[in-house]
């Protein structure tokens, strides 16, 4: 018995060793022929090639190679790659690039989008049109891709057709670039590339557009890209935009899903149209979601410094949510001269118009003036806008403060009211109160930094009044020394009498009141001669 299967496992086991061997030398020789069909197809890539061309159908026009090599393992190695449409216009150039295939596709015959598994560009410049729906196509590029970041045109030329007669063109519009439904699976890979956009009324030109894209139509598309500078509608230092578009029945009329982190760095408010000469960096750090043409974005607004005429505010940071090219900003908090700055406010992409509405406190007169001999704590109501030029910003407020001084005179309050549009910054009812005196104006002017001032209503505590009218400040300067000095002195001398009057009625006046009176009275009078000394209107 034992003999019997001693023999029986050695015969088994000898054909084993046969079956394996035998599907050993299958494979290898499967594998063989495969490589074989392979290396043949690698060296007829280039007929295979214009083959696939002249077949596809979701490019419009030409493609061609200048040179093109392949492997057997399905990389297929290009230079100089142009796509033109019928009229002989560029609408792709690819200096080199790579495209890998499925080689079984290839043997077979079998070319279909599908095929496709990958796509390296390098040193491309890529124009993408976006339509209302923000359907992609391709078109030739602008003289704009040529020229520095802070010269390219803002916006292209505005549309001579209503929303409705564009929307109605939709349907009829010859496109360069037709998805038609095929199935795509596939990587894309942009090493530096120069991309140009236009959207709507908006256009972007970025550089340095680094990017690595899995799409997958029947499931989602996987984007992880940045670029370098760009320039249009916005300037900036460069953007990140990673996450996930949902293309889940897509084919069934429903629009893509957007989940993405979106990050705009750098961004220049002039660019804008925040005012003409405002260049203090600007970061947008937002979440997209939604449907895809219509996306939603929520996040932060931050900048380090802003400096604007006659303010400069630090640490801004804000909320920030995007859509129909609406940026509305809540929450925006921002240190000034020692104070704090609460606002919000609504800017429009497309015209550039905004609003702006904040409230400034405590700020610290002596740091925003850079005068340390006036140190009050000011508050003040600030709107700015703007229909969209950078030279029309408008700002205007009032202004109210708390106790301080002037050097040695001490401030009650100030009040007043103030304009600023461009370089002409006016002040009205400003009033400044002080223990013996309250001074009020309704006309200072700053021009292109030169200093006006219409008349000056100067009113004593104890009923002596003057008016003073004056535009040069040179004179004023030349006698600031007496007047400070005879404020100064009258308000000793008005205390000391102040003093010296209580519980004065019903009772004889000392001669040494009746001097600090007399004293008071003079002092009043040397002040009102030094302004004389002024010329008067």
């Amino acid at each position: 018995m034992k003999h019997y299967v001693r023999s029986y496992w050695t015969k088994y086991k000898q054909l084993y060793k046969k079956g394996l061997k035998g599907i050993a030398a299958f494979l290898a020789i499967g594998a063989i022929i495969v490589f074989v069909l392979a290396t043949i197809a690698s060296r007829g890539m280039g007929v295979i090639f214009n083959e696939v061309m002249a077949r596809q159908t979701m490019m419009r026009g030409t493609v061609t190679v200048e040179s093109l090599t392949a492997t057997p393992w399905g990389t297929l190695s290009f230079t100089d790659l142009v796509w033109k449409d019928p009229e002989g216009r560029e609408l792709l150039t690819v200096p080199d690039g790579k495209i890998r295939v499925n080689m079984w596709d290839v043997i077979t015959r079998n070319f279909k989008a599908s095929a496709i598994n990958g796509i390296e560009l390098n040193d491309a410049t890529i124009v993408v049109d976006l339509d209302d729906n923000n359907r992609l196509d391709f078109v030739p590029a602008s003289p704009d891709v040529n020229k520095p970041i802070n010269e390219v045109e803002p916006r292209p030329k505005p549309p001579k057709k209503t929303t409705q007669e564009r929307q109605e063109e939709l349907g009829k519009k010859v496109r360069n670039f037709n998805w038609n439904g095929q199935h795509l699976n596939l990587t894309i890979t942009l090493r530096n590339n120069q991309l140009e956009i236009f959207q709507k009324n908006r256009h972007y030109v970025m550089k340095n557009v680094n990017s690595k894209i899995h799409l997958d139509s029947n499931r989602a598309i996987r984007i992880d890209m940045e670029t370098g500078k760009f320039g249009g509608t916005a300037i900036g230092d460069g953007l990140t935009l990673k996450g996930r578009v949902d293309l889940k029945d897509v084919l069934k009329h429903r629009m893509p899903q957007l989940d993405l982190q979106f990050d705009v760095k750098g961004v220049d408010p002039s660019s804008l149209g925040f005012g003409d000469n405002i260049h203090d960096a600007m970061t947008l750090l937002t979440k997209v979601t939604g449907d895809f043409n219509r996306p939603l974005a929520k996040g932060r607004v931050t900048m380090p410094v802003l400096r604007i005429p006659a303010l400069t505010f630090e640490n801004v940071v804000g909320d920030v949510t995007y859509q129909d090219g609406i940026l509305n900003f809540e929450n925006v908090n921002a240190n000034v001269y020692g104070g704090k700055l609460e606002a919000k406010g609504i800017y429009n992409l497309d015209t550039r118009a905004y609003t702006i509405t904040g409230i400034a406190k405590d700020l610290d007169s002596s740091e925003a003036l850079k005068t340390p001999e006036f140190v009050v704590p000011v508050s003040a109501n600030l709107n700015f806008k703007s229909e969209g030029q950078p030279r029309d910003m408008e700002v205007w407020g009032n202004f109210w403060s708390g106790e301080g001084h002037y050097m040695l005179i001490p401030i009650k309050n100030i009040t007043g009211n103030f304009h600023n549009k461009g370089r002409h910054l006016s002040f009205s009812d400003v009033t400044v109160n002080t223990n013996i005196t309250t001074i009020s104006t309704d006309a200072l002017r700053i021009d292109n930094g030169q200093l006006t001032m219409g008349p000056l209503n100067i009113t004593s505590h104890g009923g002596s009044n003057f008016i003073l009218y004056d535009e040069s400040f040179d004179e004023i300067d030349e006698n600031m020394d007496r007047i400070k000095e005879g404020m100064k002195q009258a308000g000793e001398n008005s205390k000391r009498a102040s003093e010296s009057a209580k519980g004065i009625d019903g009772i004889k006046v000392p001669d040494d009141v009746k001097e600090s009176v007399g004293d008071v009275k003079r002092q009043m009078d040397e002040v009102k001669d030094a302004f004389k000394g002024i010329k008067i209107k």
